[in-house]
This record gives C-alpha cells, sequence and structure tokens, in this order.
C-alpha cells in the first residue's frame, strides 16, 4: 500500500460504492452454449443471432436466440427468431450467417435431419418494414444443400458475374479439413463445386469464414479447438483459396490465443470495418448449476499489420461507451522496487471493469511482472496477467517450450544440431531438444512459440527476426483464479515481437494491455499493434475477489526499474437496454 500511496497520483473519482451485481454483464449476448450465427447490420441495427438452448443449460434442443443494437456494445433481447420445428430441422438449428441479398438479409444455416444429417436451410424476414426483423419464414425450398455432409454456412460473398458464393465447413481423410465451396444464381439453387482450401492440422474444419480486410483475402476456421487465420489469394480461374506465407492450423496463425472459438465476422458499414465475434464456452463443471453456458467476446476490429501479412484485431471503439466516467481512477509513474510478491493496487475494487495499463522495463533482462486482477486483499485467490521476457532467446538452457509441435527432427544428437534445422525451416518459430530422451524424438520444431516451462532436461530456443527485436511473452495465470479442481487452471498466453522503430526507447521497451473483466471472463489485448488477444475464463469462489495489485516475480539487475507509466481503471455498466 505504501507503494502506490506514495508514488501514484490519482487523477480520477473514486470507484461507487455499489459495484453491479453479478447478474448483469457487459458482454455481448450471453446465452446457454452459443455461437454467434450471422451478425449483420440492417435499416439501422445492428442484429446478432445465436445457437440457443431455451429449455435447459445443457447441449440439446438448439434454436436461435435474436438480439439487436443501434451501437453493436447495448443490446435488446428478441424472441427466437428460428426454432427446430421441420422434419429438415427437427433435431437441431446449428451455426450459420446472413447475407444481405439485393439489400434484403438472408440466413443460410446448418439444420439437424430427423436421421442427424447436416443439411443447410435457409429463412427470410417475414416483416422487411420491421426493423427488429423479429419473425422469420423457412423457405420452401429447404434443405437447399444437402451434401456433403458439413455445416456452418458463412456470409456468401459475389463475382463480378453477379455469381454467389458460399462456403461450410467439412473435412475427409483424403484432404483434412476443409471448406467446400458452393456457386449459386438465385441464392436458392446451389451448385457444389470442390474444397475452396484444406489441410491436415485437423480432420474437420467448423465455423469457416472468408471476407476482405484492406483488399487482402482472409480466410479463417475453427480447428484444433481454436480459431486459425490465413492471409491469402482468391484464384479466380480455379477458384480456390492460396494462403500467402503461414496457413490456418499454425500457432503463428491464432486469432486469440486462448478460450475463443466458432468466431463469425460481418462488415460494418457504419464504421467501414470488418467486426469478429467470438465464442467462449465454460472452463469449469458449474455451467448447468449457474444456468447458463458460454457466453460473446467483445466485438473486434480486424484490421492488417503495416506489411499486410498479418491480422490484428482490437476492441472496438464503442466500447468505450461502457465506461462509467464517475469510478475513473489515474494513475502514473509507479516505479516498482525490485521484488514485489504482491501489493494492491489501493482504493479500487471490481469485477466488472476496464483497465489500460502501460508498462515500461528494460530489454534484454530477464524478467517477470504483472497485474493480478480478481484478487482477494490476501492474495490467496487472484489471477495473474504478466509479461516475460528473457535476456537470450536463441538458446535458453533449462527451459521448455512445451507443445505446438509439428515434427521430431531425426538424427539429432544435440541441441546445437536442433537449432540449425528450426532456422532452416521456413515454418519453424521455435525448438525444445529434450536431452533425456533418445535420438529421433528429441528435437521438435514448433509453429508458434509455446509458453517457457523451467525443466533442467530441455534447452530452447526461438528463431531471430533482427537486430534488437525481441519476443516478450504475454501471459494470463490461472494457478490461483479458482479451487475447484475441475476448473481449468493451465496458463494462456501469447507472444509479441518488440520492435525498436515503435516500442524502444533508451533501452527501455514500451507495451500497453487493455483488459475487460466481466466477472468470470477475462479478455486481454494489445491494443496499439493489434498483435495479441487473450480470452480466459475464471471462477473465483470468494466473494471479496475483487481486488487489484501488481507483482514482480524477477526484476531487472541494471539500474533501471520496472514502471508503471499509465494505469487507468473504469467500472463498465450493463449492455442491456
Amino acid at each position: 500500500m505504501l507503494l502506490f500511496a506514495t508514488i501514484i497520483v490519482s487523477l480520477g473519482v473514486s470507484q461507487a460504492d455499489d459495484p453491479l451485481r453479478p447478474q448483469y454483464h457487459m458482454m455481448p449476448p450471453k446465452n446457454w452454449l452459443n455461437d454467434p450465427n450471422g451478425p449483420v447490420y440492417y435499416n439501422g441495427y445492428y442484429h446478432m443471432f445465436f445457437q440457443h438452448n431455451p429449455n435447459a443449460a445443457v447441449w440439446g434442443d438448439m434454436h436461435w436466440g435474436h438480439c439487436y443494437s443501434e451501437d453493436m456494445v447495448h443490446w435488446i433481447h428478441l424472441p427466437v427468431a428460428i426454432a427446430p420445428d421441420q422434419p429438415y430441422d427437427k433435431n437441431g438449428i446449428f451455426t450459420g450467417s446472413t447475407t444481405l441479398v439485393d439489400g434484403i438479409p438472408v440466413i443460410i444455416y446448418t439444420g439437424i435431419t430427423e436421421t442427424n444429417e447436416q443439411v443447410q436451410c435457409q429463412a427470410r424476414p417475414a416483416n422487411l418494414s420491421d426493423p427488429t426483423l423479429t419473425s422469420w419464414i423457412k423457405s420452401p425450398l429447404n434443405p437447399i444443400i444437402t451434401h456433403p455432409n458439413g455445416r456452418d454456412p458463412a456470409t456468401a460473398f459475389e463475382d463480378d458475374y453477379n455469381n454467389y458464393y458460399l462456403i461450410y465447413g467439412f473435412g475427409t481423410d483424403e484432404l483434412g479439413g476443409q471448406a467446400v465451396l458452393f456457386t449459386s444464381k438465385d441464392f436458392s439453387n446451389w451448385t457444389y463445386l470442390h474444397p475452396i482450401h484444406s489441410n491436415h492440422y485437423d480432420n474437420f474444419w467448423e465455423c469457416p469464414d472468408i471476407f476482405n480486410v484492406s483488399n487482402r483475402i482472409v480466410l479463417k476456421a475453427s480447428l484444433r479447438g481454436q480459431d486459425f487465420w490465413a492471409i491469402g489469394d482468391f484464384d479466380p480461374t480455379n477458384l480456390i483459396f492460396v494462403p500467402v506465407g503461414n496457413d490456418l492450423g499454425e500457432y503463428t496463425q491464432l486469432i486469440d490465443q486462448g478460450k475463443f472459438y466458432a468466431s463469425k465476422s460481418f462488415y460494418d458499414p457504419l464504421n467501414d470495418q470488418q467486426v469478429i465475434m467470438g465464442w467462449t464456452a465454460e472452463d469449469d463443471n458449474q455451467g448447468e448449476q449457474r444456468g447458463w453456458q458460454g457466453l460473446h467476446t467483445l466485438p473486434r476490429a480486424i484490421f492488417l499489420s503495416d506489411d499486410g501479412l498479418q491480422l490484428r484485431t482490437r476492441p472496438i471503439e464503442a466500447l468505450q461507451s461502457l465506461r462509467n466516467e464517475k469510478t475513473h481512477r489515474h494513475f502514473q509513474n509507479v516505479i516498482l522496487p525490485t521484488v514485489i510478491p504482491f501489493v494492491l493496487v489501493p482504493d479500487v475494487s471490481g469485477n466488472q471493469i476496464e483497465i489500460i495499463i502501460n508498462w515500461q522495463f528494460s530489454m534484454n533482462q530477464n524478467l517477470d511482472f504483472g497485474m493480478s486482477v480478481l484478487s482477494t486483499s490476501d492474495g490467496s485467490q487472484q489471477t495473474n496477467i504478466g509479461i516475460i521476457t528473457q535476456r537470450n532467446t536463441s538458446v535458453m538452457m533449462n527451459w521448455d517450450l512445451a507443445g505446438w509441435d509439428y515434427f521430431s527432427v531425426p538424427n539429432i544428437h544435440q541441441w546445437s544440431d536442433c537449432q540449425p534445422v528450426c532456422d532452416q525451416d521456413t515454418k519453424c518459430q521455435a525448438w525444445t531438444f529434450v536431452t533425456d530422451r533418445q535420438i529421433n524424438n528429441n528435437c521438435f520444431l514448433k509453429s508458434g512459440i509455446p509458453l517457457l516451462n523451467s525443466n533442467a532436461a530441455c534447452v530452447s530456443g526461438v528463431k531471430q527476426k533482427g537486430l534488437d527485436q525481441q519476443p516478450v511473452w504475454i501471459y494470463i495465470d490461472r494457478t490461483l483464479s479458482q479451487t475447484n479442481p475441475a476448473a481449468a487452471h493451465s496458463p494462456l498466453h501469447g507472444t509479441i515481437w518488440m520492435e525498436p522503430s515503435s516500442s524502444l526507447l533508451n533501452g527501455q521497451w514500451f507495451l500497453g494491455l487493455n483488459i475487460f473483466i466481466d466477472h468470470s471472463i477475462i479478455e486481454v489485448f494489445e491494443p496499439k499493434g493489434g498483435r495479441v488477444a487473450i480470452t480466459a475464463r475464471v471462477y473465483p469462489e470468494k466473494e471479496n475477489a475483487k481486488y487489484l495489485g501488481v507483482y514482480v516475480h524477477e526484476a531487472s539487475t541494471d539500474e533501471n526499474k520496472i514502471i508503471i507509466n499509465t494505469l487507468d481503471i473504469w467500472t463498465l455498466n450493463t449492455i442491456w437496454t
């Protein structure tokens, strides 16, 4: 407490005494087992459809729920849009999308038939003059596609010759996971063409999506339990997607490094941006008891890196309207001592808050520091959102980079032979050599940079990018987040490369994080460059687990300290109107 009381200057107003009650959540539509389906902007409103069981907080009897909004932030519930009441969708209304066809929103969704086949079906608004689009009529032509037996149709796109194209998820042993392509002249009668793209990183793709960002084509899909993207070109002759660089399924290609799946994107004409929202499932065994399961993430704007080869995301600007300005707290120039196990941030608490923190720290140091959230006052229950750096990442003795392997290199006898193999492989981002394993099962190449784990039997390294560039690990540590052994406690992380041109001054790195907390969900972003998004689920049992703290587990060995340049905190209002 002394640390903050003597160094931090507060420019804000203290937090309100009566925080929002737990049932008031600020995240977009939260419902039972919901995937986002077919977001669309029509006639002055954003519409969100989502998978929804209206009868129980368990899988089954899937309908499409419906909400609408004027700003993509504040939402109003509407009646169920589509119910499973026909032979072709009797066993469930699964994921789909909405496309504006001649100015009319048209839904294509996956129906599960009486015999559990997956077919594609269509619905149109019953009354176009109704701005809420409350009622929908299923097409008499349903099902409009019966083969192949896949699911999750994306928003359709159109070429210069008035041909519509549609993709959905599929998979075969021969080609692996794939997005299959269909074409139509009238949006009702569809002809199967071929897979638009496929690979063997998984045997089935879910929720594929294809869209244009800054005149580059992006293909995304859900596989390996997460959402991946690839930037590429659409071959207009062969009608296939050709990745430029890395492909879906490689861990450099994650849209979000955490609990983020079955996402849907759509074009927002009001703000001229592509927006994506994901589904985050529960990460414990208490969903049915709570009475709900799963929720949507915050809407995120999609943009590209300066070279046009990397997908970036950040929270949409409209989310700032959720901030309760009366609760704003501002701190600046906080110099952290050498090591701090845990120190509370004074006069701040909340479990429905936004945090913007800007860190300053030395380059080429072994560091581990961060902020604790959803913490008890003594830190016995807490979730840590931290940063790790290493002095030398090209070779790290006694460290393991566990996971994300795609190849075990044969005939490797020592770690010094493992490193050049990674350097020469365009897919490889990092490697680990296990000293106590037999030859042919000891040099592992990784398609991303996993989180560091101390291990005396390992030597690891990260492929270097350039002079003075440094990889930084951003993590969410859930070790103390909850006591329930059935809840997830494993860490989540993302890695970014710090670059001197934009982040370095006098040997000091500068890195900002934007953190949203809503009771059981945490979303962490690197807002300046959009290089990291991490979504995590946590379930603190203690009622007073609502405080914030800071910590330094490993500090600089030089004279430079770790500094919080600025820290801003707001309580967030509910999204429901």
